[in-house]
């Protein structure tokens, strides 16, 4: 037998976005324990190592729980979104630049992706977010013109 939730989660899971907002921030909970670059001597640096990192790591974690968590605002879903797209691309650029002044000994790993992914993420929560909000302002809209 499953267990039994109160409910309140399976609301938030219940629409596309939450489940894009989830995985986001899933993939930014990974990077807290995973390393960013092995050297050939088989020490590594993780993202929690360096402070520029970590700041962005922290901020962009704590956006994504806050927009998944914020399902019932969806004026406040939309901003932190559009908020942690442009802090995630800013990060992503970060490492970006950081892996073409890299030194040869360094490998990046397949986790200097995520930022991005997460962003794009991000950025489809958002899309659909803003749909939603379109249908309910229209039925909102159409409710109001027959009462009168």
């Amino acid at each position: 037998m499953l267990p039994r939730f109160n409910g309140k989660f399976t609301i938030m899971i219940q629409r596309i976005q939450s489940l894009f907002l989830f995985v986001a921030a899933g993939l930014l909970l990974s990077l807290f324990f995973v390393p960013m670059i092995q050297l050939m001597d088989g020490q590594t640096i993780r993202y929690i190592e360096r402070y520029d990192m970590l700041v962005f790591l922290i901020t962009t974690f704590a956006l994504a729980v806050t927009t998944f968590c914020s399902y019932k605002n969806r004026m406040l879903q939309i901003r932190l979104c559009v908020l942690n797209a442009l802090i995630l691309l800013g990060w992503q650029v970060l490492i970006a630049v950081l892996y073409f002044k890299r030194e040869p000994v360094m490998i990046y790993s397949l986790t200097a992706v995520f930022p991005v992914v997460a962003g794009v993420l991000t950025f489809l929560a958002l899309r659909y977010i803003s749909r939603d909000e379109a249908m309910i302002r229209a039925a909102s809209r159409l409710r109001g013109g027959k009462r009168r």
